[in-house]
């Protein structure tokens, strides 16, 4: 099972029928500036935001550190 917590954290565990869960990993993602189309604007992610969103999203940014 794989877990995502607010802040970037990541944990894995290993669980089964006859098994408590066991935890494997944790870790502390980061976020990929140029986003999941690597900067590429023709990518296949690539998403056209209305103006509206566009100018919120420019003017306070996307709180990462939130999620």
């Amino acid at each position: 099972m794989v877990g995502l917590a607010p802040g970037g954290v990541v944990k894995t565990w290993l669980m089964g029928v006859c098994i408590n869960a066991i935890e494997v990993s944790r870790v502390q993602a980061k976020v990929v500036e140029k986003g999941p189309d690597q900067g590429r604007t023709n990518g296949r992610y690539a998403l056209e935001l209305e103006p509206e969103s566009r100018a919120y999203i420019d003017k306070f940014g996307i709180p990462y550190d939130s999620w």
